[in-house]
Parts: C-alpha cells; structure tokens; sequence
C-alpha cells in the first residue's frame, strides 16, 4: 500500500462531493478543504485516472506520493494518520 496525497478545485460542488465520498472509500485524513492523504493499493497512475474522471478542463487534480520524512503542524489526529501510514 502506498499513501497519497490528493489535491483538487472542481468547479461544481456534487463533482467535489462525489470525490470526496471516493477518497473517504479509503484509509484517509484531510489537510486542508481540498487537500487529503490516503492509502491505497492502487498506483499513482491508477488512483489519479480513476479520480480524473470526475474532473473537467480548467480544474486542477493531483496526486502526489507522500513518505517520510514529513514536517507539519495541525491536528492530532492527522499527525497521528501520518506518523501511522507513511513510510520510509
């Protein structure tokens, strides 16, 4: 499994919502109000063509792997996800 991080700005709100409910399907904490990292069994490639479907042109996606180290400073509980599923 290899943890991702996952960014957008969609244009319509139910498009954000759907792909939101898509990365919630998967282990996941939010960074920020468009900014969520998540694990998967799926490659880069696959999670991003997956996602891209819900994407038009002029909106942004991207999809970053995320490993150690890391630096930040937030929540409890995304440091915790973090600390807990990223690897060296």
């Amino acid at each position: 499994m290899a943890a991702y991080l996952v960014t957008f700005e969609l244009a319509d709100p139910r498009r954000t919502e759907r792909l939101i409910a898509e990365l919630r399907q998967m282990s996941w904490t939010q960074l920020g109000p468009a900014a969520y990292a998540v694990m998967t069994d799926e490659t880069d490639e696959e999670l991003f063509f997956r996602l891209r479907e819900l994407v038009e042109n002029g909106e942004s996606l991207y999809v970053v792997l995320l490993r150690k180290p890391y630096r930040g400073t937030g929540f409890r509980e995304v440091n915790y996800w973090l600390e807990q599923n990223l690897r060296w």
